[in-house]
């Protein structure tokens, strides 16, 4: 019965190990298609993004041609800042519900990614 338990638990942790190695990725696409919207708008256009935390304190952040942005601050590149995003999310779900906001985003904005 206990080596029961210690196979069952392994199993769990295989399968966690299996889930970090599959956000790393969709992480890595999420910045790949963001850096891609972003290079695609002119100078004029940005885009609200609502509802994401990168920093202890409530900002707005805009998606621009230069990265993301915040008013009176500099641009900051699209991948540091999904990073300082993905770093409130100290759990797999939590990492999960930050890429779908950030997925979300990426549907609503007007343009065509493909």
């Amino acid at each position: 019965m206990v080596f029961e338990s210690v196979k069952r638990v392994n199993e769990l942790v295989k399968r966690m190990s299996i889930l970090e190695e599959n956000i790393a990725v969709e992480i890595e696409y999420i910045k790949e298609v963001y850096s891609k919207a972003s290079k695609s708008m002119s100078d004029s256009q940005h885009y609200f993004l609502n509802g994401i935390q990168a920093s202890p304190v409530t900002k707005s952040y805009l998606l621009t041609k230069k990265g993301i942005e915040v008013v009176g601050e500099e641009a900051v590149p699209i991948s540091a800042f999904i990073d300082q995003a993905l770093n409130f999310a100290n759990y797999p779900k939590k990492k999960i519900e930050v890429l779908m906001v950030l997925a979300k985003h990426l549907e609503a904005m007007p343009m065509n990614l493909s």
